[in-house]
C-alpha cells in the first residue's frame, strides 16, 4: 500500500538521531586525552543494499516494492587510524560543528519529506471519499 518512503525516511531519520548522539559524544570529548572520534555509516550501507543485484525478487508491475531493505541500520564506527594532537585525540571540533549543522538539516528535510508523502495519501484518500 505505501510506497518505499515510508521505511526508508523514518530509518534515515533513525540513523540521523544516532548520528546526532555520536557527533553530541564526539564534542563532549574533544579534549579527552585518546579519545578517537566516531562516525555513523547508513547510506553506505543503505545503497548496497538498495542497489544489490544478486537477489532481486521478479515483480509483475515496475511500482510493486521488491526486495525492500527491512534489516539495514546505522552502524558506529570508531576512526582509530589518525591523531590530530599529541595527546592521541582526533576530534576536531569545527569539523564536528560542520557535521552537527549538516545533520540537522539533513533531519529536518526527511521530516518534511515524510510530511509530504503523508500528505500525499491523505489528499489520494481525501478525495476517493
Amino acid at each position: 500500500m505505501f510506497n518505499s518512503l515510508f521505511y526508508t525516511i523514518p530509518a534515515a531519520m533513525d540513523a540521523a538521531i544516532l548520528r546526532q548522539e555520536v557527533i553530541a559524544h564526539n564534542i563532549a570529548n574533544v579534549e579527552t586525552p585518546g579519545y578517537k572520534r566516531k562516525d555513523v555509516i547508513f547510506e553506505e550501507e543503505l545503497r548496497k543494499v538498495l542497489y544489490n543485484d544478486d537477489l532481486k525478487l521478479k515483480v509483475s508491475n515496475q511500482k510493486h516494492l521488491s526486495n525492500f531493505p527491512d534489516t539495514v541500520s546505522p552502524k558506529i564506527i570508531t576512526q582509530d587510524n589518525t591523531s590530530i594532537t599529541n595527546d592521541k585525540n582526533n576530534v576536531d571540533i569545527d569539523y564536528e560543528m560542520t557535521l552537527l549543522v549538516q545533520n540537522t538539516l539533513r533531519y529536518q528535510t526527511l521530516s518534511r519529506l515524510l510530511s509530504m508523502n503523508i500528505d500525499r495519501y491523505n489528499t489520494a484518500l481525501r478525495s476517493v471519499v
